[in-house]
């Protein structure tokens, strides 16, 4: 019994190395350049990352059945395998097939790890019966992944300005430290389910209660989908619009590793702005600050115009934070955590749709003009979600 419990315990360090190894993915900084360097253009490259957003919600309900099933050790081993054969693959890739490959397997790696690791957690502390620092432990094991990932990032435009390649190479042996370590984990006891008999069923009853049934509930779901896909819909443009404005590829790293700050610090203070602010304006200032921020990036193209994007990346920290509250504030418990993946649902499926388009637009007019017509879009159907929150008495 003594044994048992100190294999669990020892669940919990060999957890937070997995973490840090999942973060050392140095080619993030680089990526979209290395695509077009291998011959995609941006409406490829936005059609990649649309097919890995379908599936990894499509992904979601069988791999999470999976873990619960199978356990989650197991789980966390084809994590690791799938997410070793999709990083050689890029590192061997030229094509957009070969990518495409490439992005499947991520796509199950990330789905794999999708609520499996979190469940991991708790259901290892639930074993040595210390769940009440759940919080505190999966806070650190996010804590250390982000440091590693901002690390990697920061290596990463040094390694790619010898040879983009050589920043897919560099994760390579981080990745495949992955497999042994999920290997060495000792599975837990299943206490928390991450999807039950009959989930989809639910799933689909509770959708239908978010999405028709309330209407406050509906709209600002809605509106916290359209923040959450205009906002990230330049973030495969971020590289060859830092190229576009001289800057050197050596500090894309720099770059995208205090974007990970600002958002960081946006979320842990949200709560104060948002007290000074009020609901009203804080969800108001989203879409505006979404919107005025694209206007900026296509309007003025000099060296230092990166730190436009910084206000995206307060609205990523900010809206994480304070429109869930909302959310939470209009369902009942028995629902809550269903309803938030509702919202996640909206969020990524539009995503998907909406960035082809852009990445079409960029390949055939120009960046700055794609950056505007995604301002433009943000804000007019922002504005027409708002006027209707404001209709049903939610702002």
């Amino acid at each position: 019994m003594e044994i048992k419990k100190l294999r669990l315990e020892s669940n919990i360090w060999k957890f937070y190395i997995y973490s840090i190894l999942a973060g050392m993915f140095f080619a993030v900084p680089i990526m979209v350049l290395f695509w077009q360097d291998n011959g995609l253009s941006l409406t490829q490259v936005m059609v990649l990352q649309s097919i890995f957003a379908i599936l990894t919600v499509i992904l979601e309900v069988p791999t999470g059945y999976f873990a619960d099933v199978h356990g989650r050790k197991k789980a966390l081993v084809v994590a690791s395998v799938t997410g070793v054969i999709a990083i050689i693959s890029y590192s061997l890739g030229h094509n957009f097939f070969q990518f495409l490959i490439a992005e499947i397997f991520f796509a199950l790696s990330i789905s794999f790890t999708s609520g499996t690791a979190s469940a991991f957690i708790y259901d290892t502390l639930q074993g040595l019966g210390r769940e009440k620092q759940y919080k505190k432990i999966w806070g650190n094991a996010l804590f250390y992944g982000m440091i590693a990932l901002a690390i990697s990032n920061v290596f990463g435009g040094f390694i790619a300005k010898i040879d983009l390649r050589y920043a897919l190479y560099a994760s390579i042996p981080f990745f495949a430290l992955m497999i042994p370590l999920a290997l060495l984990m000792q599975e837990p006891e299943r206490h928390k389910l991450i999807f039950k008999k009959g989930y989809t069923k639910e799933l689909l009853k509770i959708i239908k209660v978010a999405l028709i049934q309330n209407k406050k509930l509906r709209w600002i779901i809605i509106y916290s989908g359209i923040i959450l896909a205009f906002n990230q819909s330049a973030l495969w443009l971020y590289q060859p619009y830092f190229k576009l404005s001289g800057l050197d590829i050596t500090y894309f790293g720099f770059v995208f590793a205090s974007f990970q700050v600002v958002a960081a610090f946006s979320s842990k203070y949200a709560h104060k702005i948002e007290a000074k602010l009020g609901q009203k304006y804080s969800l108001s200032m989203l879409i505006f600050l979404v919107a005025g921020s694209y206007f900026l990036m296509s309007s003025f193209v000099f060296l230092f115009s990166f730190s436009f994007c910084f206000i995206q990346q307060f609205v990523r920290g900010f809206k994480s934070a304070v429109v869930t509250d909302y959310i939470n504030q209009l369902t009942d418990s028995n629902i809550r955590a269903t309803v938030l993946s509702a919202e996640s649902f909206v969020g990524r499926l539009l995503y998907a749709v909406i960035i082809p388009v852009f990445g079409w637009i960029a390949d055939v007019y120009t960046l700055a003009q794609a950056l505007a017509v995604i301002g433009a879009t943000t804000l007019i159907s922002g504005i027409i979600i708002l006027i209707i929150l404001k209709k049903d008495k939610v702002i």
